[in-house]
């Protein structure tokens, strides 16, 4: 297997638009990309060297996804980890909706990678309180977004709304497309007829000790069993000139903006809400 290292990283991230300040939510399938001399921090190092900086975080961040009015950002402060910027990485766990207790702090991602639990264990990061998909976060923003306690993970309010607020990028380390978690974003508020809202309720670890709660997800109808595909929103991403790829040994890294990704995935499903969907005659 080719190996690959911080430099190679942090050499590519600075080829596809990477810049200091700039708050990044990361999917990552870092097997794709080889062996990283150091371990999986070699990915997170190769990020801090580019996007850390005292220039801090942009101002007058966008707000055209906002259904709900959110506060002004908040002043960066000293945390564990000294970021000048924010790393998030999707950190679900399905459990919950087995019967199993969440705890934030301790119940593992599952099916995320290892560079998303690299992250959730990381000193100083913090957890959205959403039991089966929550974010984890380190940075200036970790405990903006870890405050976020919406029934929904993608309600007006909700932690992934705040990072379109924000102008996060989205950074996918050997991740395709296909695994972009703000899809939902869109799919709650079209209300794609492929999905139907569940509620679920069990012990949630919370400041105030072990709580029953109920959440909610607008889950997948599995009888129908849709198979997705986010080709159709990197070929928009790509004909606007938003969508900004490199590879790297196995795999590829690319780079585009939250508020791009949402905005084409939008356009998409406001002409046709199958238009995701590989198989919507069995359905």
């Amino acid at each position: 297997m080719q190996s690959v290292t911080q430099a190679q990283v942090a050499a590519l991230l600075r080829a596809l638009g990477l810049r200091p300040g700039d708050n990044l939510l990361v999917h990552a399938a870092i097997q794709f990309l080889g062996k990283p001399e150091g371990g999986v921090g070699a990915y997170f190092a190769a990020i801090c060297e580019v996007a850390g900086s005292e220039s801090g975080i942009s101002d007058a961040p966008p707000t055209t996804y906002l259904a709900t009015p959110i506060p002004s950002p908040a002043p960066r402060t000293s945390h564990p980890a000294a970021l000048t910027f924010t790393i998030a990485v999707p950190a679900f766990n399905f459990a919950f909706a087995r019967g199993e207790p969440y705890d934030p702090a301790s119940t593992p991602s599952q099916g995320m990678g290892a560079f998303a639990e690299y992250v959730r264990r990381l000193p100083g990061a913090r957890r959205t309180p959403h039991p089966m998909q929550s974010l984890a976060a380190i940075g200036p923003y970790a405990e903006d977004l870890a405050g976020r306690d919406t029934p929904s993970a993608f309600d007006p309010g909700s932690a992934f709304e705040r990072l379109l607020a924000l102008d996060f990028k989205l950074l996918y380390l050997g991740a395709n497309i296909d695994a972009t978690s703000l899809l939902h974003y869109s799919e709650q508020r079209f209300q794609v007829p492929y999905r139907y809202w569940k509620t679920f309720s069990g012990p949630v670890r919370t400041v105030n000790g072990w709580e029953r709660r109920t959440y909610r997800m607008y889950v997948r109808d599995l009888e129908a069993n849709p198979v997705l595909t986010l080709a159709p929103a990197q070929a928009l991403l790509e004909r606007r000139g938003q969508w900004h790829s490199l590879p790297l040994n196995y795999g590829r890294v690319s780079l585009c903006r939250a508020v791009d990704f949402t905005a084409a995935v939008d356009d998409l499903l406001s002409a046709d809400p199958w238009c995701l969907v590989t198989n919507p005659c069995s359905i």
